[in-house]
C-alpha cells in the first residue's frame, strides 16, 4: 500500500464509513443489497458488469469488493484476482449459489475474506462487511505505523552511517550493525566485523575495563563514558572514547555503543605528562644545582665588580626559569582539573598590598605610581577585606595583572588598584593607561597570547583567567584610546 492510500484508508476507516461496490449480473440482488447496506449507514455502488467494475475501482476509492461469483464475461473469482493485481488492500466477499470446496480454496487463494452462500440473510452480509471494515483499519493501522517505523529507521540509519564516531551495536558480544566510521576506525571491511565478537577487538590489557564497563551498563547504572584501546586491522592499537546506551533490539535489550577515536589526545596528554616529568625532577633539580652554585659564588667567593656582575644576571636569569617551570607546571594542573586550590580564609586586601610591594621596584623604574582605592577610598593598613580563596594562587594571579599593568603602562603616569565589595561578590581592577590593540583583546586570556613584550610568554593573564574562574569568578578586560586598559575581576562571596 503507498503512502497515498495508506492515509485515505486511514481516514476512511476511522470514519467507519467504508466505500463498498457490489458486482452482480443480477439488477435486483444489487439493488438489494445496495439498498440494505446503504439504510445501515454504509456508502456503496453497484455494477451489473465485471468489467466495467474493474474499470470503476480503478477510478473511484473502494474499500470493500462484495462479487458474485458467476456472471457472464468474468467469474467473481477471476475479478478478485484482477482487483487485487492493482488494488492489494481492497477487501472481497464473494457470494454464490454454487458453493463447493473448490470454489471456497480458490477464493482463498485469490485473497478473498469471506465466501457467503446464496441464499443469505442480509445481517450476515452486513456482520461480515463489519468485520471486514475493522480488519482493513487494522491493517491500516499496522500498515502506516510500519511505514513511519522504515522512515524512522532510514533516518536513523543515515543519522548513524554519517556521524564522526563509529557506532555498533551489540547483541550477545556480538556487532550485528555498524556504521562506516567504525569500520575506518580499526580498518576492516564490512563482513570481517559483521562477523567479529566486540571482546576480540579490545586489546587484551583492557578486556575486563570494557566487560565491567558493558556490565554496569546493562545493570541499569548511569554510567558515563569509559576509554580502552581497540585493534586495528594493521596490528595497531588505538584510544577510544566508549558511550553505551541500551535500547530495544527485536524485543531484547540491546547495547548500542559510540566509538571517538582519541589516540591523538591520549598521546598528547602523555607528552604533557612526561614533560611535567621532566620540568619536575630533572631540569628542576639541575637548576636548583646552578642557583646554589651561583648563589655560593656571590657570598663566599672574592669577585672582582664585573664577575659580581655576570653571577647576578645568571642568578636573576636562574630564578626567572624557576618561576617559568613553577608556572608551566600549575597551569598544567589546573587546565587538567587534577590540582585543587587551597582555600582558607584570608585578608584579600594583604594580597593586593604585597603585589604592589612586590612590583614597586618595576614601577619605581618607570616612575609609576600604584594606587589601592578601596571602596572608593585610599587603602590604608588598617583596611580588612575578608575572602575565602587559594591565598598562593591568588597572590600568582594578582601579581601577573599588576605586572602586566605596570609593563603597559607609559612613563610617568599612574596604575589604579581598585577594590569593591559588593553583596553579592568582590569587584577587583586594575588599570592602566596603555592601550590594548584590537586585534589583541578577544583573546588577551588565551594560552600564548603576548602583546609585543620582549620577554614575554603569554602565560600570566592565561595562568589569572585559570586561577579566578577557579573560584568561581569572572575576568574581563576594556581597553580604549580615552580611558585606557582595565582588567575586572569578579569573585563571589564563599565561606567554603
Amino acid at each position: 500500500m503507498t503512502q497515498k492510500q495508506t492515509a485515505f484508508f486511514h481516514k476512511t476507516m476511522v470514519q467507519d464509513k467504508p466505500r463498498i461496490l457490489i458486482v452482480d449480473d443480477d439488477g435486483s440482488l444489487c439493488k438489494c443489497v445496495e439498498e440494505a447496506l446503504a439504510g445501515n449507514g454504509l456508502s456503496c455502488t453497484s455494477v451489473q458488469d465485471p468489467i466495467k467494475a474493474l474499470k470503476t475501482i480503478h477510478s473511484d476509492q473502494h474499500e470493500i469488493a462484495i462479487l458474485d461469483i458467476n456472471m457472464p464475461k468474468m467469474d467473481g473469482i477471476s475479478l478478485a484476482k484482477e482487483i487485487k493485481k492493482t488494488r492489494p488492500h481492497v477487501g472481497i466477499i464473494i457470494i454464490t449459489g454454487y458453493g463447493s470446496l473448490h470454489n471456497a480454496v480458490e477464493a482463498i487463494k485469490a485473497g478473498v475474506y469471506d465466501f457467503i452462500q446464496k441464499p443469505f440473510k442480509i445481517d450476515e452480509l452486513l456482520l461480515s462487511v463489519k468485520r471486514l471494515g475493522k480488519l482493513l483499519e487494522l491493517e491500516c493501522e499496522v500498515a502506516s505505523k510500519t511505514e513511519d517505523l522504515k522512515k524512522s529507521e532510514k533516518r536513523y540509519r543515515t543519522l548513524i552511517e554519517n556521524t564522526a564516531d563509529g557506532v555498533a551495536l551489540i547483541q550477545k558480544d556480538k556487532i550485528v550493525f555498524h556504521n562506516k566510521a567504525l569500520r575506518k576506525i580499526l580498518g576492516y571491511d564490512q563482513r570481517t566485523l559483521n562477523k567479529s565478537k566486540l571482546q576480540d577487538l579490545i586489546y587484551v590489557d583492557d578486556r575486563e575495563t570494557a566487560d565491567r564497563y558493558m556490565k554496569d551498563i546493562l545493570g541499569g547504572s548511569d554510567h558515563g563514558p569509559t576509554q580502552y584501546r581497540l585493534k586495528k586491522k594493521d596490528g595497531s592499537v588505538c584510544w577510544a572514547s566508549v558511550n553505551t546506551t541500551i535500547i530495544e533490539y527485536q524485543g531484547q535489550p540491546t547495547p548500542l555503543s559510540s566509538f571517538r577515536d582519541i589516540t591523538p589526545s591520549v598521546e598528547m596528554d602523555n607528552m604533557r605528562k612526561d614533560m611535567e616529568r621532566m620540568l619536575r625532577h630533572d631540569m628542576r633539580s639541575q637548576l636548583i644545582g646552578i642557583l646554589g652554585f651561583i648563589n655560593r659564588l656571590i657570598n663566599h667567593t672574592p669577585l672582582t665588580e664585573p664577575q659580581l656582575e655576570y653571577c647576578r644576571n645568571i642568578q636573576r636569569c636562574g630564578v626567572q626559569l624557576e618561576n617559568m617551570i613553577e608556572t608551566y607546571l600549575d597551569i598544567s594542573r589546573l587546565e587538567q582539573g587534577f590540582f585543587v586550590l587551597k582555600k582558607d580564609h584570608l585578608n584579600l586586601l594583604d594580597v593586593v598590598k604585597q603585589s604592589r610591594d612586590a612590583l614597586r621596584e618595576l614601577a619605581d623604574r618607570k616612575n609609576i605610581n600604584i594606587a589601592i582605592i578601596f571602596n572608593h577610598k585610599m587603602y590604608s593598613i588598617e583596611d580588612s577585606l575578608s575572602f575565602f580563596g587559594d591565598r598562593i594562587y591568588l597572590q600568582n594571579a594578582f601579581n601577573n595583572l599588576l605586572k602586566n599593568a605596570i609593563e603597559a603602562s607609559p612613563p610617568d603616569m599612574g596604575v589604579k588598584i581598585k577594590v569593591q565589595e559588593k553583596e553579592t561578590h568582590i569587584k577587583v581592577s586594575i588599570s592602566n593607561w596603555g592601550i590594548v590593540s584590537e586585534e589583541i583583546r578577544a583573546r588577551f586570556f588565551e594560552k600564548y597570547a603576548s602583546f609585543g613584550k620582549k620577554d614575554g610568554l603569554g602565560l600570566g593573564t592565561y595562568m589569572a583567567r585559570l586561577v579566578v574562574q577557579g573560584h568561581g569568578g569572572s575576568i574581563t578586560l576594556q581597553s580604549s584610546k580615552e580611558d585606557g586598559t582595565t582588567v575586572i575581576m569578579e569573585l563571589p562571596h564563599t565561606d567554603h
